[in-house]
């Protein structure tokens, strides 16, 4: 595989072979356009600028930074979207640095301050501490089971799924692996109180749409990666927004594109006043958000079944301003943890100690985030701060929800990241392989070995190294 630094190298090599046709390509306006200004299409834009290809970055969004989203307008900035930075990203590593953008292994205001250990349990309207939780009158899991924390039962049941090393031996895995973590689940032995427990605040849609070979291979990931978990320092927005600015041009804002066409010569882009033509394109569109855009190209079947089909979860949060800091008053962990679904887990965000009010973080996924989208916004902040006070007194009288944020309802990305759907596997592995001829792809959901933001760059520079190729 061409390294990083070769593939800078030789990108002269791509120059020269590009000068010569380009004055005959006429109603071109670059060489390439990129769709999208969130970390892949913008990691692919600097290295096509650095190859001396004029580009064209557009981004639906009156704002640089797709699903890195940092809510400035609320105390603190917390983040709604790309939050946590493992040890193992290297490529952003570098990035940070070379941009001076400060990156802290303090959680930030995303994430979650360090926490006392431990969460709040509030299951089948019983409150439980780590400590009583096995005597809990809400605790219902089998004898075996039930010394079993509900935030560690996924942990525990996952020793039985498949061991990926390499990490990218998904995309071979047998058909046999390629069942849904339900399914997993229940060969492990877990009951389905245990199932219903995990599936309460699972990073996911549900435990039947998810395919094992995607934790199997979010846990391989995290185990190659040991190392302290990082945020971006003033939002992770930042990172973006300082890659846009060391562009040759302005992203274009607010510019949506309504059709794409993969020609003999280029690909037009049909945008709201006019068609963009560029030799070649990056889409880094999720293809949640992709599958509502008509494309004319040369698409494989399984790459056409993705767009069409490749879940992405639907998380939906809530930040809510309290009075005082009553989590440091009732003796119980910071973190409060339930099996309402219309709660997930709450996480403070800041204390009042600094220069933000003490700050909370509602987040709730799947079925959760379907309801809270269904309610409507005055009742839905009244339910959720009556929910947390019924779970933990101390709250009482303190809460205010500021803001309910939801990924599913943007339609720009139509949730908050992809997962390996249950028995697609092979499919996603044949997309992440795709190779178009003016038309290419990119984004968190075709990386091969990364996850995350660190997956967004891997599939960013991937695509631009295509485009140079063949420039």
């Amino acid at each position: 595989m061409t390294t990083r630094r070769a593939f800078l190298a030789g990108t002269s090599a791509a120059l020269v072979a590009a000068a010569a046709p380009r004055a005959a390509w006429g109603r071109t306006e670059a060489d390439v356009a990129i769709i999208g200004a969130g970390l892949a299409g913008l990691s692919a834009a600097r290295l096509c600028e650095r190859a001396g290809l004029s580009v064209v970055v557009l981004e639906a969004e009156n704002r640089i930074g797709g699903r890195l989203h940092t809510l400035d307008d609320l105390p603190g900035s917390p983040d709604a979207g790309g939050i946590q930075i493992g040890a193992g990203y290297t490529r952003l590593h570098s990035i940070a640095a070379e941009l001076g953008v400060e990156l802290s292994i303090t959680p930030g205001a995303g994430a979650g301050r360090l926490q006392t250990p431990g969460n709040l349990y509030s299951i089948r309207g019983h409150s439980a501490s780590p400590d009583n939780w096995a005597e809990s009158p809400g605790n219902r899991l089998l004898p075996s089971e039930r010394a079993t924390e509900p935030a560690a039962l996924l942990r525990r049941f996952a020793r039985a799924l498949p061991s990926l090393d390499p990490i990218e031996s998904w995309r071979d895995a047998p058909p046999e692996f390629d069942i849904s973590v339900r399914q997993a689940l229940r060969s492990a032995g877990a009951s389905q109180e245990a199932q219903r427990l995990i599936e309460a605040n699972f990073n996911g849609n549900d435990l039947a749409s998810m395919s094992q070979l995607h934790l199997a291979r979010t846990f391989a990931i995290f185990r190659s990666q040991p190392g302290p978990v990082s945020t971006v320092v003033g939002g992770s927005q930042r990172l973006p927004e300082a890659m846009a600015r060391r562009l040759s041009g302005a992203v274009r804002l607010g510019e949506s594109v309504l059709a794409i066409a993969e020609e003999a010569d280029g690909v037009d882009l049909r945008l709201a006043d006019h068609v963009l033509r560029a030799q070649q394109v990056i889409c880094t569109i999720p293809f949640a958000a992709l599958r509502h855009i008509p494309i004319r190209a040369d698409l494989t079947p399984p790459f056409a079944r993705m767009i069409a089909q490749l879940p992405y979860t639907r998380a939906s949060f809530a930040y809510i301003r309290a009075a005082q800091p009553f989590w440091q008053d009732d003796r119980y962990p910071d973190t409060l943890w339930t099996d309402d679904p219309l709660i997930g887990r709450v996480f403070v965000l800041s204390d009042g100690s600094g220069a933000a009010p003490p700050m909370l973080k509602l987040w709730t996924t799947g079925a959760g985030a379907d309801l809270l989208d269904r309610m409507p916004e005055e009742a839905a902040k009244r339910a959720i701060a009556a929910r947390i006070e019924s779970a933990r007194p101390s709250a009482r009288g303190k809460l205010t929800v500021e803001r309910i944020y939801s990924w599913q309802r943007s339609p720009n990305a139509r949730g908050i990241y992809h997962h390996i759907g249950t028995g697609m596997a092979r499919a996603l592995s044949a997309a992440v392989q795709h190779q178009g001829k003016r038309l290419h792809f990119a984004g968190e959901h075709l990386a091969h070995v990364s996850s995350g933001m660190e997956a967004a760059l891997e599939s960013g520079e991937r695509a631009a190294q295509t485009v140079l190729t063949r420039s």
